[in-house]
Parts: C-alpha cells; sequence; structure tokens
C-alpha cells in the first residue's frame, strides 16, 4: 500500500493529514477539531448539567431506596453502586473544575471528556479546595463574587441577580463540604476508581487475597495498581446511616457541578452580550471627516 492511499484531508480546512497502516484516519487537524469543540462547549455544558451530572444523584437514591427492601447479597450490590456513583460524580466535579479552570487555552468538551480521576488529580483537587479563598476559587473559574453579581452581569434582573448569588455562594459551601474529608477521602477516590479503565471488581470476601476478610456487613471492590504493582481493596459497608451520608456528599458534588455550569453560562451569556454591543456600539459611531 502506497503512502498516497493513506493520506486524508482535513474537512474543514482541506490541510492534508497523514495516518499509518492499520490507523482510523482523522477527520479533521488538531486546530480545526479544537475549533469545532469548543464552538460547541456551550451547548455541551447545558446539556450535560441536565442530565449527565445528576445521573449520578439519581441512581444513588434509586439504589438507597430499594437496598432496604433487598436480601443481604443483593444490598452489597446496590451499595457498591452508590459507592460507584459517589465516585463518578467526584470525578464528573474534579474534571469539570479543571476542565473551567483551562477554558480559553483548551475545549471544555475535550478537557471534561478525557478527564481520568486518579491519585494525583484527586489529591491535587482536594488539596486546592481546602487551601484556596473562597475569592480565589470563583476568580479561577471567571467568576464573580456574589456581592459583585449586579455589577458583573448588568444585563440580569434583580431576580436573575439574587438567584446567581445564591448560588455562588452554595458552591463554594458545597465545595468546602467536599474538601473537609480530607486528603485520605482523595486517596480512597482513586483507589476505587481503579487503575485500570475498567475500574474495580466487586467480590463478597477478601480474606483470599489479605488475610483480613470483611465483616458480614461488608462487600470489598478490588483493583489493581499497574505503577505500585498491588491490589487495593476498599471495603464498602453496607449499613444504611453510611450509605446516607454518602449521598449527602454525592448530593453536594452533584449540586456543585450544576452551580458551576449555571454560573460560567451565565457569564459567557454576558461576555456575549458585552461583545455585542461593543460591535453596535463601533458601527453606530460616526466616521471622521476627511480633511482637505
Amino acid at each position: 500500500m502506497s503512502d498516497t492511499s493513506l493520506e486524508a484531508v482535513c474537512r474543514e480546512c482541506g490541510r492534508t493529514l497523514s495516518s499509518h497502516a492499520g490507523e482510523t484516519r482523522p477527520a479533521r487537524c488538531d486546530g480545526c477539531f479544537d475549533t469545532f469543540l469548543t464552538a460547541r462547549d456551550v451547548d455541551f455544558l447545558s446539556s450535560y448539567a441536565e442530565l449527565g451530572v445528576t445521573s449520578r444523584r439519581i441512581i444513588a437514591e434509586t439504589s438507597l431506596r430499594a437496598l432496604v427492601m433487598e436480601s443481604p447479597p443483593h444490598r452489597k450490590v446496590l451499595a457498591m453502586n452508590i459507592m460507584e456513583q459517589y465516585v463518578q460524580a467526584a470525578g464528573d466535579l474534579i474534571g469539570l473544575y479543571g476542565a473551567l479552570q483551562s477554558r480559553g487555552r483548551a475545549p471544555v468538551m475535550r478537557a471534561l471528556l478525557e478527564f481520568k480521576l486518579d491519585r494525583d488529580s484527586a489529591v491535587a483537587f482536594f488539596q486546592e479546595i481546602a487551601t484556596k479563598s473562597e475569592y480565589e476559587l470563583l476568580a479561577s473559574m471567571g467568576l464573580p463574587q456574589p456581592d459583585d453579581v449586579a455589577r458583573r452581569c448588568p444585563s440580569l434582573s434583580k431576580r436573575d441577580v439574587k438567584d446567581l448569588a445564591r448560588a455562588l455562594r452554595q458552591l463554594t459551601y458545597d465545595l468546602r463540604y467536599t474538601a473537609n474529608q480530607g486528603e485520605s477521602a482523595a486517596l480512597a477516590l482513586a483507589q476505587m476508581a481503579g487503575e485500570s479503565r475498567f475500574g474495580a471488581a466487586l467480590t463478597n470476601q477478601s480474606r483470599w487475597l489479605d488475610n483480613v476478610g470483611l465483616r458480614p456487613d461488608q462487600v470489598a471492590a478490588i483493583a489493581i495498581d499497574g505503577r505500585r504493582r498491588t491490589v487495593n481493596v476498599t471495603a464498602i459497608s453496607v449499613d444504611e446511616k453510611r450509605l446516607e451520608q454518602v449521598l449527602s456528599h454525592i448530593n453536594a458534588m452533584t449540586r456543585a457541578s450544576q452551580d458551576l455550569i449555571y454560573g460560567v453560562l451565565t457569564m459567557h451569556q454576558e461576555e456575549e452580550r458585552a461583545r455585542r454591543l461593543a460591535k453596535g456600539a463601533e458601527k453606530s459611531r460616526p466616521s471622521r471627516p476627511r480633511t482637505r
């Protein structure tokens, strides 16, 4: 097969793209793909906030309600499902937080969808939330302080100003509430997420692995840490009170993700309005008379 047969062109700019035999041919060059994604970031965030973010809470709440009436083996499966939603809700929030901070340098859609929750990203997030002030947290994502919403968003009605200010206060509270779990929670998150893309395996007992074993009210999630060459065992309790606490953290992380998107989309709307006004003012400005 000749080299020419492996060449394609970018569907946006017509630039020649090369690929090796056996590889999928790219549809766009890197630059055009980033432009393609960036143009859709706003619509993506709006749709994601409506369904993707809330799905973690919905599944966890449904599992907790069903757990009450189930047999012990089924309770363990449902408990693990709740913990999986906890990990995924954390991944949503941590990935979204980083993607929005890099806004302008990389498409939000790409940064979020390519994000992988691991030890480094979890610890970095928890440390940053714990050490930054509320002002720094909001400013790092281009969001105003609650008391400055009216000035930064002059087109909003008084009711919308109040709603956004309330959402920003709730956002910083929920971020703090999440970070209060501490670094040990960050490490547990990374462990439960697993070092492989397939995550952890559910087992009824772990004595065959660690000689410790589980209590009757526990279930184990087992994952391989390829870098450290160890097997991680995370014991999950099926106690309802404990799972209710987990659900409260899922609610906080879900709410934080939603409020974060709400704030960013509102600021985008204000920025677009300001650009249109500036463009309109430029067009209506009288031209300078020619001098003879």
